[in-house]
């Protein structure tokens, strides 16, 4: 995020690390069509080295990764080739303005603590963050009640005026330190200027603990999940508990500074303030950066607006019930996954950028923006949490260390792997193209195969240990089991194939993929043999059909037959 102009609170903290915990690094390596027609390419996986970005004592962590998809065409001769194919990355292309201006020019003054954002609407991408008393140069008003700044970005009309506010005797502010060193030791707050830090259970559909002078909290209409009923924070020790709490009733009260209880280190601090992070799916406006002491740590909002909150909490509510009232339609938990799942990937548009909402439920609901992998876990978790289903969020990797996040859900008979992001493949196919590798999974189908450093916060400082999640053991829920996609022998499997293609082909379908039970017939039905001998059947089909390209990079684990068919 780019930041001008912007300062840190400093009263009340005492040898204080700042630590960056989430950041960019979230990328999906593509399923691209080979522009060269007929030859076997194998793609190699797009991957990015984790960025470290170097600020004071900070450490720079990969929020979420990429799906490793390997995309191969093969000819009908015996010859083949390898080579390298490009990837493609979903953008968000610029939209015309959406918004007229009034040239007003002047100084004002900052009245609330707030954001400036890059386009003047709610929801947009926070550029920096500006203070009580702070002076800014406007050059516009536009007709969304915004100032347009001189220095670049918009400020809501609430929060700006012609006369310089009161002075405040609360808590001081001084600018972010230029140095290398770790931050000074600041003078403590005086007992009365503490926050009411709030250390009992959080219930986001309940009253808050935790009130204070920072305002009623934001709560979330109709959610009603208690923090003490998360798989994560029942393994927390007390100490730890009682920080969760404080740092969910800060993010709701929007109080910046919290008290850290006596006898936790910086890693328990920013160990605690991820799994808020990834568990809290209802906190949208919670920011991902956190500076740890062992006394207090001060925290990161994306907004500290009110009403722009209230705002996109309706755009989630419209969102989520439209999501909900087709899940009622079905009785079974698989099928109401299904539902999420479907909904999530058809409307979300894959961005390696952690800007603006690309890590939480607004982006993940509204498609206002587009979503990394945290994003597509937080939304799966938030609609389990509206259903009644269990659920958690799970931090890892993929082989290459690149960060990701996905889902462990509860489902009929056990614990189960989600993995929306995973299932929403970047490929020149169109937004209806879903894949189900990844549905309702078992563990021994993934770990240290394509899912790698299971619950745990890379850091180049060292990774943290976040919390042991659910064991995943049953395959009854698997989505080529439910809808009886799954095969023995080799015969059958050919013959389902077959049989997908035509289906595929019948409805103009990107996919037609199976599962199979044995490693031996993955092989077989995989194998350049049959590549070959599948196209040939397809291009036989029809006449728009151009090529077929096999998935095998990531399906191996799940065994999953799995091609797609290019078309003309």
């Amino acid at each position: 995020m780019k930041t001008t102009n912007s300062k840190r609170i400093s009263a009340a903290i005492a040898c204080v690390l700042s630590l960056t915990l989430i950041a960019s690094g979230c990328q999906k390596t593509a399923e691209d069509s080979n522009s060269i027609p007929e030859i076997e390419t194998t793609a190699a996986p797009e991957t990015e080295a984790v960025s470290e970005t170097t600020v004071p004592e900070t450490t720079t962590v990969p929020e979420t990764t990429t799906e490793e998809t390997t995309t191969e065409e093969t000819s009908e001769t015996e010859e083949t080739t390898e080579t390298s194919a490009a990837s493609e990355t979903s953008e968000t292309s610029e939209t015309a303005q959406e918004w007229s201006e009034t040239e007003k020019s002047g100084t004002m003054y900052v009245t609330e603590n707030c954001y400036s954002r890059e386009k003047a609407i709610i929801g947009s991408t926070p550029i920096s963050q500006h203070y009580v008393g702070d002076t800014v140069e406007v050059t516009a008003l536009t007709d969304t009640g915004y100032y347009k700044l001189a220095e670049g970005g918009f400020i809501h009309s609430d929060y700006l005026s012609d006369e310089k506010p009161a002075e405040t005797t609360a808590a001081t502010t001084t600018a972010a330190p230029e140095t290398t060193a770790a931050i000074e030791e600041t003078t403590k707050a005086p007992e009365n200027d503490k926050p009411d830090w709030g250390d009992t259970d959080s219930n986001s559909g309940g009253s808050s603990d935790n009130s204070g002078s920072f305002g009623d909290a934001i709560e979330t209409p109709g959610y009603n999940i208690k923090s003490s009923s998360r798989y994560a924070y029942k393994q927390l020790t007390a100490d730890e508990q009682t920080l969760y709490n404080r740092y969910v009733n800060a993010v709701k009260t929007l109080n910046s500074v919290v008290e850290v209880p006596s006898g936790l280190t910086s890693e328990q601090v920013v160990k605690v303030y991820t799994i808020v992070y990834d568990s809290e799916p209802q906190l949208f406006w919670m920011g991902n950066t956190i500076s740890a002491g062992s006394s207090f740590a001060t925290l990161s909002f994306k907004t500290t607006d009110r009403n722009e909150i209230k705002a996109m909490q309706s755009e989630i509510d419209s969102a989520a019930s439209s999501i909900l009232s087709k899940a009622k339609n079905y009785s079974g938990t698989v099928s109401k996954l299904k539902v999420f799942f479907d909904s999530i990937v058809l409307q979300g548009e894959f961005s390696k950028s952690e800007s603006g909402y690309n890590c939480s439920i607004y982006n993940g609901l509204t498609a206002k923006g587009p979503i990394q992998c945290a994003g597509y876990a937080k939304t799966m978790q938030y609609l389990c949490d509206l259903a009644g289903i269990e659920s958690c969020v799970v931090r890892g990797s993929d082989k290459d260390g690149n960060s990701h996040a996905w889902n462990v859900v509860y489902c009929e008979n056990g614990y189960y792997n989600l993995d929306a992001t995973w299932g929403d493949p970047i490929n020149s196919f169109g937004s209806s193209y879903i894949q189900y590798e990844f549905f309702l999974v078992p563990d021994s189908w993934i770990h240290n195969i394509t899912h790698y450093n299971v619950s745990t916060l890379l850091r180049s400082s060292g990774a943290i240990k976040l919390y042991t999640p659910p064991s995943c053991t049953k395959e009854a829920c698997n989505y080529f089991a439910a809808y009886n996609k799954l095969y023995d022998s080799k015969a059958d499997a050919e013959a389902a194939m077959y049989a997908a293609i035509d289906e595929a082909i019948a409805n103009g379908k990107n996919v037609a993929e199976v599962r199979v039970s044995s490693k031996d017939v993955y092989d077989t039905l995989m194998s350049d043999d049959y590549f070959r001998t599948f196209q040939k059947y397809a291009k036989g089909k029809s006449s728009s059909v151009k090529q077929l390209q096999r998935q095998r990079s990531f399906t191996g684990g799940v065994q999953v037959v799995h091609y797609d068919i290019v078309y003309n």
